[in-house]
C-alpha cells in the first residue's frame, strides 16, 4: 500500500465534509424554506379568454370564506338594469336572477348577518364609463358583479358579451360564478 501523506488525508477528509454539509444544506432549503409557488399560481378559465374579463380581488380571506356562504345559499342577490333601457326591454331582473341561481346551484336562504352579497348590473356598450377600455372584438354589453361581505367588497368581476341574447347571458353568468369559485384559494 502506498503511503499517503498526512496532509492529504485531512484535505480529503474535509473535502468530503464540506459537500456532504452543502448537500444537507440544499436540501434543507428547497424542502422547507423556499415556498411553493405552484398554489399560489391563477390559472385563468377558457371562459375568461372568449372575451374582455377584468376581475380584482379585494380581501383574499373574506373571498375564501365567502365561498362557504354561498355553498349554503348563503347569499342575496341585487340585480340592476335602471340604467339600460336595451335591457330593461330584453330581459328581466327575474330572469337574471334565476340565471345565478342555476349557476351557483343553490337556491338562495334570504339575508342573515353574514351573508354574501351579489350586486350585478348589466351595462350598455353605450354607457360613458366604459369608453376607456380597450375591447378584444365587437360587443353588445357587459355585466359587471360585485361580491360583498358585511358591504366590504371581496372580489369584483366584468366581462363583456357579444350580443343580447337570453343564452349567451345565462353562460356568462355561469363564468362568472365559475371564476369566482376559481379565485378562491384551497386552504389546508
Amino acid at each position: 500500500m502506498r503511503k499517503l501523506r498526512q496532509s492529504q488525508v485531512i484535505n480529503n477528509f474535509f473535502t468530503l465534509a464540506s459537500i456532504i454539509m452543502i448537500s444537507v444544506v440544499l436540501t434543507l432549503y428547497v424542502k422547507y424554506i423556499v415556498p411553493n409557488n405552484n398554489t399560489d399560481k391563477y390559472i385563468p378559465l377558457e371562459c375568461e379568454k372568449e372575451d374582455l374579463t377584468i376581475k380584482k380581488v379585494f380581501n383574499q380571506d373574506l373571498l375564501n370564506n365567502s365561498i362557504k356562504d354561498l355553498d349554503k345559499g348563503f347569499y342575496t342577490l341585487n340585480g340592476n338594469l335602471s340604467d339600460n333601457k336595451t335591457a330593461q326591454e330584453f330581459i328581466s331582473i327575474d330572469d337574471l336572477d334565476v340565471y345565478f341561481i342555476q349557476a351557483i346551484g343553490v337556491n338562495s336562504k334570504g339575508k342573515i348577518d353574514k351573508s354574501l352579497d351579489i350586486e350585478y348590473k348589466i351595462l350598455d356598450k353605450n354607457n360613458k364609463n366604459l369608453e376607456k377600455i380597450k375591447r378584444k372584438s365587437f360587443y353588445s354589453g357587459s355585466i359587471l358583479v360585485k361580491f360583498k361581505v358585511k358591504e366590504k367588497d371581496t372580489f369584483k368581476i366584468f366581462t363583456d358579451f357579444k350580443i343580447y341574447n337570453k343564452d349567451l347571458i345565462k353562460e356568462k353568468i355561469s363564468c362568472i360564478i365559475k371564476v369566482y369559485k376559481n379565485n378562491v384559494r384551497k386552504i389546508k
